[in-house]
């Protein structure tokens, strides 16, 4: 008999979320630094690679996060904002121990 996985451990309130910035008036750089700017204004952790930006903690704390940066790039840019989220993905290298 095989037995089922094991459930991943609950872990809200804490969440991650990847985000990608893509500029639609070809100011990407200028857009994607706003937004990363706006992010660090907040004072949420985050870890921004080449390609996307992970940022996690509180779950309300991450909203208003997101929803801040995402106002502030907004008012500059035409942009979309792609965003995966979850309550269960490991966190960045450098967030060990905190979930």
């Amino acid at each position: 008999m095989t037995q089922a996985p094991l459930p991943l451990p609950k872990t809200d309130p804490i969440i991650s979320v990847q985000v990608s910035v893509y500029a639609l008036d070809g100011q990407v750089r200028e857009a994607v630094h706003a937004y990363v700017d706006a992010l660090d204004a907040t004072g949420i952790d985050r870890d921004t690679g080449t390609m996307s930006t992970v940022v996690w903690g509180e779950a309300a704390a991450v909203w208003l996060a997101l929803q801040s940066a995402y106002q502030a790039v907004a008012a500059k840019h035409p942009i979309m904002v792609n965003t995966s989220m979850s309550n269960a993905a490991p966190l960045p290298a450098r967030a060990a121990g905190r979930r």
